[in-house]
C-alpha cells in the first residue's frame, strides 16, 4: 500500500515526463495495464471544439449514433473495453505507439482517404497459387473436380467447423469479398486476375523456424503501386504464403502503406497446422512458391482472415494502430494477440470510417449481422462456416438493440437509427 507522501513524490517525479515516457515506465512496472485512460478516449473521440469544421462532423450525427459514440468513453462502456497490454511479447510493449485521435486523423488523413466518385472501389489481387475456380468465384460457377459445375449448396460443416470438401475452398475469397462489403459499406469490392510469385519478382526466404518460403512484403507493396487502378480507394494482395517486412523480422501478418493505399496480407499462419511442424521437415521446394496448398477453411481461419483483411485495408484509409480500446486495428505481435482483437473498429476508429465513407452505423451493424446469419446466404452461394463469428454476432444484436432505444426526446429519434 503506498502512503500519501509516497503518492504525492510519485506525482511530483511524473510532473515532467511526457505522456509516451509515463507509458513506459508504467510497461517497465507492470506489464498489465490499461494504455488510456477514459479521459484520454474522450478526448482522442470528439473533435477538437475550436476547430468549427471537424466539429460539424460530429453535430450531423443522428442522435442514436452520438449515444452509441458517448456510451463508449464511460468508465463501464456495455460494448467497448480499453486495451491492455497482457503480456511482455504484447505489440505495444515492444513497439511504442503514441496513438492517432480522430482531430489527427481528421486534419491530417481525411482529405486525401475520402471516398469521391471518382474513387470507390477496393480491389484484392490473389497472390501466389490459389486453386482453380477458387478467385472470386461463387460456387455456382466454380468447376467440379471432374470439370463440371454445380448450384448445390455447402453439404454441411465437418468437425471443427470446416466446410466439407473442397467447395469451400473455392469461395473463400468470395466469402472475404462479401465481408469487406459490409464493414467498408458503400463502396465496391472487385477481383483483379491473380498474380504468380515470378510475376512480382519479390525477395524470397525460408524461414528458419518453420522450414516455409516467405514473400518480402515491403517488394510486393512496391509492385502493387503500378497496379493501381485509377478508381481504387486502394489495393489490396492477398496470398496463402507467409510474409517478412525485412531481414531482421521473423513474419509479418500483413503490411500496407497510409501513402500508395496498396497492401498485402497472408492467411498462412492463420492455418493451426501452421504451427505444428516437425523439426525434421525437409528444406521447402522452389516449385512451392507456384504450387497450390490450400488449409482446410474453418470457421476461425475464416475470421481471422477477415479481420487481417479488414486491419490492413483500415491502415489504407490513413489510419494507424489503436491504443485507445480494444479493437480490430491494434498492433499485434502474434497470433494469440491478433485472436484478442475484436472484429470490429473502436468508436474512436470506426468515426474516422464513418466520416471517409459517409454511411449510417445502423445499417452498417445490420448488414454486418446479415452477413453472420447463416439463414441470409442464397443458394448461390454456401453460408460460411460461421460458428467463430458467433460472439460477434450477439455482440451487433446487443448494439443494434441500444440504439433501437427510445430516448427522452420521443420515438423520433429512435426511428433515425433505422435509417
Amino acid at each position: 500500500m503506498t502512503s500519501r507522501s509516497e503518492s504525492a513524490r510519485i506525482r511530483q517525479l511524473l510532473q515532467g515526463l511526457t505522456e509516451d515516457e509515463i507509458l513506459e515506465l508504467m510497461r517497465m512496472i507492470s506489464p498489465k495495464f490499461a494504455t488510456a485512460d477514459a479521459e484520454t478516449r474522450k478526448k482522442a473521440m470528439l473533435p477538437d471544439p475550436n476547430e468549427k469544421k471537424s466539429s460539424k462532423t460530429y453535430e450531423k450525427l443522428k442522435a442514436a449514433e452520438q449515444r452509441y459514440f458517448e456510451e463508449a468513453y464511460s468508465e463501464n462502456s456495455e460494448f467497448w473495453k480499453p486495451l491492455t497490454i497482457e503480456d511482455e511479447s504484447d505489440w505495444l510493449n515492444n513497439h511504442p505507439e503514441s496513438g492517432q485521435t480522430f482531430h489527427d486523423w481528421f486534419t491530417k488523413e481525411y482529405p486525401q482517404h475520402r471516398v469521391n466518385r471518382q474513387r470507390r472501389t477496393i480491389y484484392i489481387l490473389p497472390l501466389g497459387p490459389f486453386p482453380p475456380g477458387h478467385v472470386g468465384q461463387s460456387a455456382a460457377a466454380a468447376p467440379e473436380a471432374d470439370g463440371s459445375s454445380s448450384d448445390r449448396g455447402a453439404a454441411g460443416g465437418a468437425e471443427g467447423g470446416a466446410c466439407a470438401g473442397s467447395r469451400s475452398d473455392k469461395v473463400l475469397l468470395t466469402w472475404l469479398q462479401k465481408f469487406c462489403q459490409c464493414f467498408f459499406l458503400g463502396v465496391d469490392v472487385k477481383f483483379l486476375d491473380p498474380v504468380r510469385v515470378r510475376e512480382v519478382g519479390c525477395h524470397t526466404r525460408i524461414n528458419e523456424h518453420t522450414k516455409q518460403w516467405q514473400l518480402l512484403s515491403k517488394d510486393i507493396l512496391d509492385y502493387l503501386v503500378s497496379k493501381k487502378p485509377r478508381d481504387a480507394i486502394c489495393l489490396v494482395a492477398v496470398t496463402m504464403l507467409d510474409l517478412y517486412p525485412s531481414d531482421s523480422w521473423n513474419f509479418v501478418f500483413g503490411q500496407a502503406s497510409l501513402v500508395t493505399g496498396c497492401g498485402v496480407f497472408s492467411f498462412a499462419r492463420y492455418d493451426d497446422n501452421f504451427y505444428h511442424i516437425p523439426r525434421d521437415r525437409p528444406k521447402a521446394k522452389k516449385s512451392e512458391l507456384e504450387e497450390f496448398s490450400m488449409p482446410p477453411v474453418t470457421s476461425p481461419l475464416l475470421l481471422r482472415a477477415c479481420k487481417v483483411m479488414t486491419h490492413e485495408l483500415c491502415h489504407m484509409f490513413g489510419m494507424k494502430h489503436c491504443i485507445y480500446f480494444s479493437c480490430c486495428i491494434n498492433g499485434s505481435n502474434s497470433r494469440d494477440e491478433s485472436d484478442r482483437r475484436p472484429v470490429d473498429l473502436c468508436p474512436i476508429c470506426l468515426r474516422k470510417l464513418q466520416e471517409a465513407m459517409d454511411f449510417r452505423l445502423a445499417i452498417r451493424f445490420r448488414a454486418m449481422l446479415q452477413y453472420c446469419t447463416k439463414e441470409s446466404w442464397d443458394a448461390g452461394i454456401p453460408a460460411p462456416p460461421l460458428e467463430a463469428f458467433e460472439p460477434f454476432k450477439k455482440w451487433l444484436e446487443r448494439v443494434l438493440a441500444f440504439m433501437d432505444k427510445p430516448t427522452v426526446a420521443g420515438s423520433e429519434e429512435s426511428s433515425q437509427a433505422s435509417d
